[in-house]
This record gives C-alpha cells, structure tokens and sequence, in this order.
C-alpha cells in the first residue's frame, strides 16, 4: 500500500507518518521509485502500536522510539519495565523521606506474598510512598486492605503470566509485555471504575450535606 492507503487503514496522517519515520519510531517504506514507497500490514500494526502508547499510555516520543527499537531485536537483556516504568521512581528508595514503618510494613508484606521485590526497587518504592500518602490524608482504611489489595494483585500478576506464556516467540511476547506494562494498569482502573458502576448493590454515598438532610426529613 501507499502511504496514502496506510493514512486511511490507520487514521493517522501522511504528515503524521512521514515524522515518525524521520523520529525512526517507524521504519521507512519500500521504494518503488525517487517518490514513491510501498508500506506493509507490518507498517499498520507498527502505527497502532505507536498511537496505543502515544495517546493512551501517555509515554513520550523518545520513550517510544526506545521501546520499539528494542523490539526490534528483542534479546535476553530487554526490560519493558524499566523502559515503561515512571522516570520518578527509577531510582533506590530513600530512607530520609519514607516512614520506616511504611518500609517494614511492605517488606511484611512482599514476605507473606512470596514476592522477591527488592526493598530498593522502584515498584517498592511507590508502594511505601502510596501508602504513606494515604495515611497523610487520613484514608488509613484503604491501607488497612493492603493484603486484599495484594491478592487481587497476585491474581492479575498470575493472568499476565499465562498470557505471556500463550505468545509464539520472543518478539510477540516483548511487545505483550511492553503493551501489559503500559495500558494494563489503565484497564485494570477502568475495569475498577466499571464494577463500581455495575455492582448491583446501592454505591456509598460520598457525602450528605445538612441541608440535603433536613430537606429529607
């Protein structure tokens, strides 16, 4: 297909595509002449992929054009979460600024869980200062379901090994890993925010004024 075609399969604009080819986020097209290209059903999925991480993953150009390099040659020392994880969590945790407690509190827990996290890991690190966010703003009950919140975690930790387990070769299996570790947590919210509305028993209010209350009575 011309580049015109591949603009119309995928949505995205010939002006659109002709900078990410020069960004090297997708590569050029076949030269059939000195200004012509033809473009390949390899080219679409490329652009979806581009456009998923883009406009839903929210990862920035430079981002992108690392992930899709490396999945271009995917090897043993690939890593889609360090690639994928936020920047401002990349480095050890820091013990002048987490609570002790919160530390010896997630340590407990990785124990229980199994898990093999590194205490100076980035993942670690969020989790302490999630908790210690919580607790500032008074919302300790949600804390207080850590080890709930751990085994739904477990289970979905469980799914993304079977479905990584499913893929054909390594190259389909990085990108399900780079496509898991970015738009799996947007969907996990969005499937939270979902049986939220769908739960057949009566949502808690968030609040009631006075004045609702003595309209009521």
């Amino acid at each position: 297909m011309r580049i015109a075609e591949l603009s119309r399969a995928t949505g995205v604009s010939t002006a659109t595509i002709k900078y990410y080819i020069r960004e090297g986020l997708l590569p050029s097209g076949l030269l059939t002449s000195s200004n012509q290209a033809r473009y390949t059903e390899d080219h679409v999925h490329r652009l979806r992929l581009i456009r998923a991480l883009l406009d839903l993953g929210g990862l920035t150009i430079s981002r992108i054009r690392s992930i899709v390099t490396a999945l271009d040659d995917p090897d043993d020392t690939f890593d889609p979460g360090a690639m994928t994880a936020d920047r401002s969590y990349t480095g050890p945790l820091s013990p002048l600024t987490a609570d002790p407690r919160t530390v010896a509190t997630v340590r407990s827990l990785t124990e229980r869980q199994g898990w093999n996290a590194p205490v100076d890991g980035p993942e670690f690190a969020v989790v302490v200062e999630l908790l210690d966010i919580l607790c500032e703003l008074g919302q300790e009950r949600f804390a207080d379901r850590l080890d709930d919140y751990a085994e739904a975690a477990e289970r979905v930790a469980a799914v993304d090994e079977e479905v990584l387990r499913s893929c054909d070769d390594a190259r389909s299996r990085a990108e399900s890993l780079v496509v898991g570790t970015v738009l799996g947590d947007s969907l996990l919210s969005a499937l939270r925010r979902l049986a939220r509305t769908g739960r057949s028993t009566p949502p808690v209010p968030a609040f009631v004024t006075s004045g609702a209350s003595e309209a009521g009575s």
